[in-house]
């Protein structure tokens, strides 16, 4: 299998092929998470930091990793912004641009000191 079919079936989303250079590339899972991947010749690395999991493909060898999530003050205030953002989502509301752009700030931050 190759990284982008396991990607389809880990997260339903098609990426397009990358090339295998080492490359940390983003791509996006939906509003509230993104992925990454890095391909070297035939292994590739891809997951997602907010959900806490990686997974390692090479030809016939396939490896799911749980990670922890840090628990810090800095990390608390942008998991309650993120989770604000996933409960409205759920119902069905709409985010303001105001409330997307800080949804994505926290995201950002997130994925960083996680």
């Amino acid at each position: 299998m190759t990284p982008e079919s396991m990607i389809y079936d880990a997260y339903g989303i098609r990426i397009r092929s990358a090339p295998r250079d080492g490359v940390l590339r983003s791509f996006r899972i939906n509003e509230l998470h993104n992925g990454f991947l890095i391909a070297i010749d035939d292994v590739a690395v891809f997951g997602s930091v907010i959900y806490g999991e990686r997974f390692m493909v090479r030809p016939g060898e396939y490896r799911a990793y749980a990670g922890h999530q840090n628990d810090t003050a800095k990390t608390r205030a942008e998991w309650l912004i993120w989770e604000c953002a996933r409960s409205m989502l759920e119902r069905g509301e709409r985010l303001s641009r105001a409330d997307g752009e800080r949804l994505a700030l926290a995201v950002q931050r997130l994925e960083m000191w996680l």
